[in-house]
């Protein structure tokens, strides 16, 4: 199945590690400027680091699935080194605690990883390289414990794949002015003790462990959803959202990036993915969204990535999302299966529009397009439109089009009568309706349908502008004087306002101004006839 795999991936984005025995220290990726275990230890000149790791472990007594993150933060502020996040959750009843606390750390090797946090209003815990009987150190095997105020982790940690060499170098730029070093420990095996809510027993699973340090600040820089994923055919996968400041996602390695572990000689990274988000879900207070559903492609690996729960946020030092996330799918068309995390720092809202044809008090004749914008666009989130009219002051709707992906709709008015008032209702929602956002006309405007058209609009022997006016003069210009008998503007009942026969002694420049200055806004039509005997009638808005 993976010589399957490798045969539809793309030569470019694959990398095929040569190099040394992994589990040794000194450990030199080959290209790269990592060292372990150096690089697991602290790195003083650089202004942000953390220490990341997760666990799925199931109690040996009890059965229950827990998980666990614990973070450290070097991040000096106000006297103290940083900060430490520590969350609990039981992924069979939903229970999730959260726990920020300040932190100083006493010991922070920068030779090996070795922590001791000091935890504000809290006890003393370590996340250390384990070592043998001699005192050496014992390569990619580490000791973590930390207490909670609901409960604690007591684990040991053995590696079992060399570490997931971000992009290809663990060096790379993370949005718009940022970057980080970055690799990936993506399974370890996970034995120890965890208590939860007064309940201590031993637990097995297993871990991953995540390593960053550089200028890119979570609390500070551009927003992002990040994902972990441990599948059961031995794949492990790294994913990269940010989003810009106008919340898109920019189609680079700089905002997209996934590093896929394929085997202990192959290594993927590639920004040529699709990560289409399928459902969002608000907290329980209904005060926040996040995406809850992903779907990820790439050649023939096809994902579905899931949360089992979705009240997992954490409030400090800034709001986010941190929770388990299940996964299936196929891989090379075999069915796969797995479990991964998701950190999520964009929210979601509703979707805004504004109308801006047909206006307000305006008019409407023959066949024209509806239009709107879309006030508050996200590259997270597909907006998909419904369109209605009504007749009886939004008493009731009738719809026009529905499940839209455009802002606009072309629509001939279902045969309402003239000088009818209408009026126009968009709604936009995500593809699970969850976000919803409704624009509605106050007014309405006129609907004047019967027997009125544009003639030959796309004669462009005649031209009218500007169009939609405010105020002021409209321009009539016409290629020659001898091609136009006269020149009639004409309210949207038909009613001639102005009418003017034309010479070229009288119009040498080609063109007529009519004054539009003390009309009011809506529909008018400048009906222009032609001296071989056809119309060229055209449309006007003045919108107010």
């Amino acid at each position: 199945m993976k010589q399957y795999l490798l045969v539809l991936i793309s030569l470019i984005s694959v990398s095929t590690v040569f190099a040394q025995s992994w589990n040794q220290y000194p450990y030199e990726p080959a290209g790269t400027n990592l060292t372990f275990p150096a690089d697991e230890g602290h790195h003083p000149g650089e202004p942000v680091e953390w220490w990341y790791t997760i666990g799925h472990v199931t109690g040996d007594v009890t059965g229950t699935q827990y998980t666990y993150m614990l973070t450290y933060f070097y991040y000096p502020t106000l006297g103290l080194d940083g900060f430490r996040i520590f969350n609990l959750a039981n992924d069979d009843t939903g229970v999730f605690y959260a726990e920020t606390k300040a932190t100083n750390y006493p010991t922070l090797s920068q030779d090996h990883l070795e922590i001791e946090a000091a935890v504000f209003l809290g006890g003393t815990e370590r996340w250390e390289t384990k070592r043998d009987g001699n005192g050496d150190l014992i390569p990619f095997s580490y000791h973590v414990e930390a207490t909670h105020a609901n409960g604690s982790i007591s684990m040991d940690y053995e590696s079992v794949k060399r570490p997931l060499i971000l992009d290809g170098t663990g060096y790379f730029n993370q949005g718009l002015a940022s970057y980080t070093y970055y690799y990936s420990q993506t399974l370890l095996n996970a034995v120890g003790t965890m208590t939860m809510d007064g309940v201590t027993e031993p637990v097995t699973g297993t871990a991953w462990i995540d390593r960053q340090w550089g200028n890119f600040n979570p609390s500070t820089g551009e927003q992002y959803e990040w994902f972990c994923v441990q599948l059961d055919n031995g794949m492990d996968f790294n994913i990269w959202n940010i989003f810009d400041t106008e919340n898109q996602i920019p189609d680079t390695s700089t905002y997209r990036l996934t590093s896929i572990y394929v085997d202990e000689n192959t290594d993927i990274n590639t920004h040529d993915f699709t990560f289409d988000r399928t459902a969002y879900a608000f907290l329980p207070d209904g005060s926040r969204a996040y995406s809850q559903q992903w779907h990820f492609v790439y050649n023939d690996i096809d994902l579905m990535i899931t949360t089992l729960h979705s009240n997992s946020e954490v409030l400090l030092p800034f709001r986010f999302y941190e929770g388990t996330t299940t996964i299936t799918g196929t891989v090379g068309g075999v069915p796969v299966s797995g479990v991964g995390f998701a950190e999520l720092l964009h929210p979601y809202e509703h979707p805004q529009m504004q109308l801006t044809y047909p206006t307000e008090h305006g008019g409407w004749v023959g066949t024209e397009t509806i239009t709107w914008n879309l006030l508050n666009p996200d590259g997270g989130r597909e907006v998909y439109y419904d369109v209605e009219y009504s007749l009886d002051n939004k008493v009731t709707y009738n719809p026009i089009a529905s499940n839209l992906t455009e802002t606009s709709f072309e629509w001939d008015g279902d045969g309402i009568a003239f000088n009818t008032i209408c009026w126009i209702k968009v709604t936009g929602y995500s593809i699970d309706h969850t976000l919803l956002g409704t624009y509605e006309m106050q007014n309405g405007f006129t609907f004047g349908y019967v027997g009125i058209e544009e003639v030959s609009a796309n004669d462009n022997r005649v031209l009218v502008y500007p169009n939609p006016a405010t105020n002021g003069q409209v321009t009539v210009q016409f290629m020659k004087a001898d091609d136009v008998s006269s020149i009639d503007l004409k309210d949207v009942n038909g009613r001639t306002l102005t009418t003017k026969p034309i010479g070229q002694s009288v119009y040498p420049n080609q063109s007529f101004q009519f004054d539009v200055s003390k009309l009011p806004a809506g529909i008018y039509l400048i009906d222009i006839m032609l001296r071989d005997g056809n119309r060229s009638v055209r449309k006007l808005l003045l919108s107010e």
